[in-house]
Order: C-alpha cells, then structure tokens, then sequence
C-alpha cells in the first residue's frame, strides 16, 4: 500500500490491534497516512479517550457492522 492508496483512510473509523497485548482491539479514527521505511502507516486516535500514535496499516482492520 503506498499514499494513493491509503489516502482512503483518512477520516475513517478503524480497529487496531494493540501489540503485545494478546488480541486487545481499539476503535480508532485515521487522522493523517505516511510511507515509512516502505511502510505504510496511519495516525490513528482512540475513539474514547486521549493521545495518538503512528501504526502500521496491517495492524488495523474494516470495524466489523
């Protein structure tokens, strides 16, 4: 996945499955996209609650209906 097509994602709402944590999954909202070391990642913020962090897109996931 390169920017043109993460651009996407930008303002959705995704699920991303926190490293290291067994299968912990939290709602996040996309706010930026970057290509990092070949890698595509998203800057994602908690739905409820504080912070952000630049994840790599293979950790998130479509919010299941």
């Amino acid at each position: 996945m390169n920017l043109d097509v993460a651009g996407w994602a930008i303002g959705t709402e995704r699920l991303w499955l926190v490293p290291g944590r067994g299968k912990v999954l939290v709602a996040v909202s996309v706010k930026n996209t970057r290509v990092s070391y070949g890698r595509t990642q998203f800057l994602v913020e908690p739905l409820a609650g504080r912070g952000a962090r630049w994840v790599d897109a293979e950790s998130t996931r479509d919010v299941e209906e």
